[in-house]
Formats: C-alpha cells, structure tokens, sequence
C-alpha cells in the first residue's frame, strides 16, 4: 500500500507524492521529479532536514550530526532515511523553485559593433563569467535591451570555446533592439543576457550534414561550422544559405574561411530577389541536389523563418525524402516596441531573415494601353450571337495615370454606368455588423419549421496550426520510427552528450546526491542480465535520465528528450521483457561517478556505450515479443470461412488463442472490456473486428453476437473465455460482494454469451461452443472461482444434451496454472501487501504445481493448442466433454 506525502514548501506552495512503504521519501520524492534539497543521502548531512506536521513514520538511521535527539523529538525529520507508516505532511526548509534549475544570468559588455550590410549587424561581447558559460553550437541566449524592460532572443555565432560571443542581428524598423543598436548602443556598454536556451544543436555523429540557413539563421550554422573546424571534423557537410535581398548577404569571408579550413565542406548561396547579382536566385530548395542526401543517411540543420522552414518541409515530402535526423528552427519577426502584449513571453530575435515564400512572385509587367475589341483584344466579349452590341474603344490601363481626387473616386464607387445609386456625405467605412449567428435549431428550419434534424456527430472545424508568435522560437526535430531506424536512440545519445558538455564541472554538490539517488534507484529492478521488474526499471531509468536535462536549465533540451518519447518506447518494449544488459544499472552509478570526479571523457564514453547496451536491450526485447505473438504450432486453412466470436481476447490464453485462429485462415469477432483488442485486430492477418463490451450483462454478451451477425451473418464458432479469480485467500475472508463478483465474471459471462449465441447457430443448425473452464475445479484460496468453473464444466454436459439435435457441439478445455506475461489490465482484488495474504497466494500456486504431474505451468501456446482442435472440424465427434489441459491434473 503506498501513501501519500505532502511537500509544503517555505513559499505556500504544496507538491503531493506517493511513497511505498519500504521507500525513503527522498527517493519517492526524485523519481517523481521533485528535487527537494539533498546532499549525502544516508543521513549523514541534514541537509534535507524536515519538519514532519502529521503521520507516522519510521525515521531510518542516521546520526547525532545530521538530526539531535531533541529535533527528532520536536518532530524533525531526515528524508533521506525516513518511510512512511501512513500518509505525511512535510514542511521543506526550501522554496519550491528547488524543484527547478533555472538558466543562468551573466553580465557582459558590447567588445565590438560592426554593420555588416545595410540590413544585419555583428555584436560582439565579452562576458568575465565566460569560464561559467557553457553552451552548444547552435543555441541561444535572450539579451535584455538597455532602457526597456524587453529581451530578445538571439543564436550565438561563435564556437562553444571562443572567448568572445558573437551574435548576428537583423535590424527592423522600429524594433526595440534594432534602435539600440543603431542610435544609442557604443562599446563598453554594459548588457545583461540569460541562457543558454533551445535544443537546436549539433548532435555528434559521423554522418553527413545539410545545413539550411535563412537571413541571420545563419548565426547558429556559423557557430555549428567553426564547431565542427576546431574539432577537425571530417564529416561531409554542405550549407545552403538564402536571403531576400543582395543587402542581406553577409559573411562570405568566414564562409570562405571555413570552406578553405574545414575538410568535407562545401557551400552554396541563392538570393530570392529577381534583380539580384547573385548567380542563383530562387530559394535553398532549387540547390539541394541528390548528391547532398546522402541516400537518406543525412542530419538536416533548418535554421530560418517558418515559411521556409514549412518550403523544405514540403520539398521533402514531395520528394518522398525522410533523413535520418531533421532538426529545426523557427523563428518569426519581434513585434515593434510597444506592441507586444506584457504578459508575452519574451521576444524571440528581431534578427530574423526576411520570410521566404515556397513559390516565387512573378514580376508585375509594365502597364500598356489595351485596344477592347482589337484583333488581338476579346472582341467577341462585345457580340451576342456574332452581332456586335458594344462599339470598340480605348482604355487606359488599371493603375495607370495620376491617381484620383478622393471626392471623384467617392462618386464613381457610388454610381453604376455613370447613374449614382447611393447617396453620398458623412456616414462611415464601418460595415454593419448585421444580426446575430441563428442559434442551431433555427439554422436547421425554414418559415419556422424544422427541417434537419440535430446532429452530435459533426466534428469541430480544425484550426490551422498557428504559427510561432512574434518573437518566439519554435524548435523541434523529427527522425524515422524507431520500428524502422535507430536513429531515436542516436538522438537520445546525442542530447545526452549536450547536457554532459553543460553541466559537468557545474554541479553542486546537493545536484550530484540526487543524481546518485536516482541512479541507485534502477539497481533493484535487475539481477544481472534478468530484469526483476522491468515496470519498475522502466519508470526509475527515466527519472534518472530526466534528471541530467533537468540540471542544464533549459526547457527546450528537456521537452527534446521527452519528445523522443524513450519511456513510452521501453514501456512497451520491456513490457513482457526478461533479459537486460547487465551494464546497464551500473552504467548509472559509473556515469554519476564520473561527474563526481569531474571527467568528461569517461562521462561522454560511458553515455555513449551506455547508449548502445540500452539499445540492444529494447531490441532484443523487441524481437522477444514478435517471437511471442507467433503461434507455435500452426495448422494452415484450418479456420478459413470460418467466423469465430473469441471472448476475453485481449490478453493471455485469448489473446494467444485468437492469433492462432487468425494464422489458420479465421475470420475473428475479438470482444472484450479493453480497448487493447482494437490495437490487436489490427495486428492480424485476415479480418479481424473488436467489440469492447462488459460480458458480466446479458446486455453486453448480446451486443457482441449482434455484431458479428451484422457484419459476418453467422457465427460458426464462440469461445467463451472470460474468466479468473480475482482474489486468493481462504473461503471464510471472503465477503458476500466478493463472492458474487467471482461469480458474475468467471460463471455468468460465460452463461451470458452462450443465451445470446445459440439462437443463430440452432437456426443454421451448426456451431461450436468452447467454454474456458479450469482444474481449479479443486483448488484451494480460491473457492467462488473454483464454484464458477465447476458451473461452466454443468453448462458444457448440460447445453451439449439439449443442443445436440441442433446440430451444435459444446465441449470445454480445463486449464491448469499457465505461464503467461502480466496482464495489462487488472481483474481487480487487492495487492498483496501482508505476509499473510504472500502466503495464501503462494499457497495456491504450491498447490497447482504440486497437483500437476509434470510440476509446471503450461503455456499459452499448449492452451491455445488444445481450445483450437476442440473448435476445428478435428474434433467433429467430440461434444460434452471437458478436456484437462493441466499437466495430468485431472481437476
């Protein structure tokens, strides 16, 4: 049974976790991403001392140092060592923006100014906090601006390990920065940013690289290259870099610089003004030939406005191109000063590329005088039925001409053929806002009377996606499905050595106590290369990989990770899983041993290897589970034209029996209560439908033979499944309610659906019922279910008397104790949570090994054998029968 803890913090706000008995609230506390205050997590500190307001606790070990005699007295409490007993209240001696690692401030001043072109400026500074400032190749910083109270939002251009921080700035009317810049700002001025910010970064690899820039997206690629050139990359890369205008142009000589210094690369250039000098005018998709795409094996850098991000975005598409890794940028226009709503975000930079539509703008053509009704004019505008009505004459072109006085232009819009029809003077340009929308029930009638009917099943107009709002970054990244790449494992590696390149050497020490905490947490859940609990692992690798992009401060490189969606992958993956490398827990502690000890290179080592072992181990996983699905044994045509009704499909002896089905040519009606049936039709070969119904009513078990009558017109076979004891102890615990409900779900579905069957099979007079029962039929611990399936085994004998002359077999398969994986969805009952209840649990699978004269479970490939031969046309001459499929007990 887990509790509830209560974390109020010194500034009013309460966090809630649950915490497990045998758990330190310290733990719960972290793995749920609440980083209260810790440091030796043994209780030897007091760093994460407590004030305990309620509950009963078990206060753990520590010492006199970390926590007195008297404070344990007055109610004080060490987190790291305490469990709970009952739910808690803590009062933490922290605000709880300890929860939270936000981006550092730094102080810097203007080093250089330097007007590139008439549009773009170069800021250069000097920052004494540079040996603090840690940042990737590709990120930004938002600059406060001197004299207002606004930031903006700008990519660095300079390499992670240059000293000065330069930034390229597209100045726009009237924007708040580009004033600064242009009016007021010198060198030495003194300015104030914060970062760094934003998940668009290099992500180390070996192969090939295309890099888009739009404008000052060129800013971030710069500083990607001079990356990539200190590190003597070899990689192939080749930048494609479009402006507007011949203004926008800038920095060719460190283009050329790089292209000299830099092995592999290569670049190119277009403008998208037709009068341009440039020798390419158009946009960056004209100049990415196959030669740059690398067959798909390529990582794509997209820095620029949204409509040219959107223009690659459809190109590709189009193309049918998918790149192994594509990363982008977005960035729209900063509105001018004043008129960003206070409440905004902060601005994103004015320094953005003009925006680059996906399709050229042709050029107006000259205005010339067109004759209407010359040879070449459209004179036969002017004929009906070839008799010229309208006399020829000359027009002087729209737009030509000085422009009219406003009081003629006024008259000439108010008349029609030279007659005025509307009155002129005063009034306004202001429509009419006319009369309300008609509400639903008028707009369904005409002359009062109603004409349509009301609908509920119109869906709600879909909104485009809005754009990235004045200002504002928008950074994301996309890579093929992990089913058919690795390329999601390589992106996890990758952010991952990011945040390892910000945040080693940066830690304090209370950082690095939760990051072992954490990385401690995983070691329980695997016992060399066998998971103990892969659920459990799952859920404690990823608070311990959250937990690094949480210490970098930066939002972006945690919702990149998340995005990847890594713990949404392992929790399908390892769901059934057994094997695990066996680096992987140690792995953990061995990475947070290296960020103790300040050594990036093993940190960087250990993440990438770390890395692949994870990746084999989803893999294998993966594999595992599709050998899993596959029927052992298969009967090819055995089911085809067959319609067969499997209830209780979506998980063990069900799931299994309606893939075997499926493998021998079956049309299958798949019902259960969980929706997980649909994901499972949709996995079979053949048709399969889903019908999600609660088979403990009569209503529910007629809905699904309703449908399979509607869509197949006849059920050749029903197998009824549903069934399993929901608690395990002796008789006399049970209650009265319990009683009933091993009832209704282990006896009465079953009764159920066969009422609602077998009026369709006597009418055709043929069919097939399978019941599911159990050798339970003399078990302990579980005596209602034992009661249910001793009634299916009396259904079976009994319905197999009366139907016989129906042409309709009834027979039963009795399983004994099966091993199958954990169920997905719960039936209920209660955890075992005393030593008392373990021991009646085990009680019972003592005894159903024992009983058994092979003294072992069975499979679900043997279950599913022995249910599939008694529905098959194999077993024609087997009616009334229940047939043990439990090892030799006999039940």
């Amino acid at each position: 049974m887990t509790h509830q803890v209560a974390l109020s913090f010194e500034d009013g706000v309460t966090r809630f976790i649950t915490c497990d008995p045998d758990q330190t609230v310290a733990d719960a506390s972290y793995r749920q991403r609440i980083n209260i205050p810790l440091d030796c997590r043994d209780g030897a500190c007091g760093t994460c001392k407590a004030l305990c307001e309620s509950g009963d606790y078990d206060g753990g070990t520590y010492i006199d140092d970390a926590l007195t005699a008297d404070e344990a007295e007055r109610g004080y409490v060490l987190p790291c060592s305490m469990t709970p007993k009952t739910d808690l209240v803590l009062q933490i001696a922290s605000t709880s923006e300890v929860a939270k690692t936000s981006a550092a401030s730094y102080s810097a001043t203007i080093a250089d100014l330097q007007r590139l072109s008439p549009t773009t400026v170069a800021l250069t500074l000097e920052t004494p906090e540079r040996d603090h400032l840690a940042f990737l190749p590709g990120q930004y910083v938002n600059i406060a601006v001197p004299g207002t109270e606004e930031s903006r939002s700008y990519s660095f251009s300079s390499a992670p390990a240059d000293k000065r921080l330069t930034f390229l700035i597209k100045l726009s009317p009237g924007g708040v920065m580009s004033d600064y810049l242009t009016e007021r700002a010198n060198p030495g001025d003194e300015l104030t940013f914060t970062g760094p910010h934003g998940s668009f970064f290099l992500r180390e690899a070996e192969r090939p690289v295309l890099l888009l820039a739009g404008g000052t997206g060129l800013a971030p690629v710069l500083s990607i290259l001079r990356t990539m050139r200190a590190a003597g990359s070899t990689r192939p890369a080749h930048l494609v870099y479009g402006v507007t205008t011949d203004d926008d142009l800038v920095e060719f000589e460190a283009l050329r610089e790089l292209d000299e210094e830099l092995e592999n690369f290569t670049w190119d250039y277009c403008v998208a003004d037709p009068g341009s000098q440039a020798p390419h005018k158009g946009y960056v998709t004209t100049l990415i030939g196959d030669e740059h795409l690398h067959d798909g094996d390529v990582a794509v850098y997209l820095c620029g406005p949204p409509p040219m991000v959107e223009a690659v975005r459809k190109h590709f598409g189009d193309d049918g191109f998918q790149p192994t890794g594509f990363y982008y940028e977005k960035f729209a226009l900063a509105a001018p000063s004043g008129a960003q709503p206070a409440d905004e975000a902060p601005a994103a930079p004015e320094v953005v590329p003009e925006p680059e539509p996906t399709e050229p703008e042709p050029a107006e053509p000259e205005p010339v005088a067109a004759e209407l009704g010359s040879e070449t004019g459209a004179g036969a505008s002017r004929a009906v039925a070839g008799q010229t009505v309208f006399p020829a004459t000359t027009a002087a072109p729209l737009r030509a001409g000085s422009p009219r006085a406003e009081e003629e232009e006024s008259a000439t819009a108010r008349a029609i053929a030279g007659q005025t029809i509307w009155p002129g003077g005063g009034g306004t340009h202001v429509l009419d806002p006319g009369e309300p929308m008609i509400g639903d029930a008028g707009a369904r009638s005409i002359a009062g009377q109603e004409v349509l009917p009301a609908r509920d099943d119109i869906a709600a107009l879909t909104e485009p996606e809005p754009a990235p709002s004045p200002g504002c970054y928008e950074i994301g990244e996309e890579h093929p499905s992990v089913h058919e790449s690795d390329a999601v494992f390589e992106a996890r590696r990758a952010l991952e050595l990011g945040a390892v390149d910000i945040t080693l050497g940066r830690l304090t020490s209370q950082q690095l106590a939760g990051y072992r905490l954490l990385a401690e947490s995983t070691v329980p859940y695997v016992d060399g290369d066998r998971f103990v609990d892969a659920a459990a692992y799952t859920e404690s690798n990823a608070a311990f990989h959250e937990y690094l992009f949480t210490l970098t401060g930066n939002e972006h490189l945690l919702k990149a990770y998340r995005a990847l969606g890594i713990k949404g992958h392992m929790e399908t993956t390892l769901r059934n899983a057994t094997w695990c490398h066996p680096r992987c827990t140690q792995d953990h502690l061995d990475i947070v041993s290296a960020f103790e000890a300040g050594d990036r290179v093993t940190a960087r080592r250990l993440i990438a290897e770390h890395s692949d072992r994870s990746k084999t181990t989803t893999r294998r996983a993966m594999s595992e589970a599709d050998a899993a699905k596959r029927p052992r044994f298969v009967t090819p045509g055995r089911f085809a034209g067959k319609v067969v009704v499997v209830t209780g499909a979506a998980q063990g002896i069900g799931e299994h029996v309606a893939r075997r089905i499926a493998a021998e040519g079956g049309s299958l009606v798949l019902a259960d209560r969980s929706d997980i049936i649909e994901g499972l039709a949709g996995e079979l070969p053949g048709e399969a439908i889903p019908v999600l119904a609660d088979l403990e009513t009569a209503v529910g078990a007629q809905s699904v033979v309703d449908a399979a009558l509607a869509r197949f017109g006849r059920i050749d076979v029903l197998i009824n499944n549903v069934g399993g004891a929901i608690w395990f102890k002796p008789f006399t615990e049970f209650t009265p309610d319990q009683i009933e409900a091993e009832i209704r779900r282990s006896l009465m579905t079953t009764l159920y659906s066969c009422h609602a069957a077998l009026p369709a099979m006597a009418e055709r007079g043929s069919g097939v019922i399978v019941n599911v029962s159990s050798a339970a039929t003399r078990g302990i611990h579980r005596i209602p279910y034992s009661a249910a399936k001793g009634g299916i085994n009396a259904i079976t004998a009994s319905l197999a008397f009366e139907c016989a002359d129906s042409g309709v077999r009834v027979v039963a398969a009795a399983p004994g104790g099966t091993d199958a994986p954990p169920r997905r969805i719960s039936r209920g009952g209660e955890p075992l949570e005393t030593d008392e209840q373990r021991a009646w649990f085990q009680a019972h699978i003592d005894q159903t090994v024992g009983t058994s004269l092979m003294k072992r479970y069975g499979t679900l490939d043997e279950q599913a054998a022995a249910i599939t031969f008694l529905a098959s046309e194999e077993a024609s001459y087997i009616t009334g029968t229940v047939l043990p499929v439990a090892g030799g007990d006999l039940g």
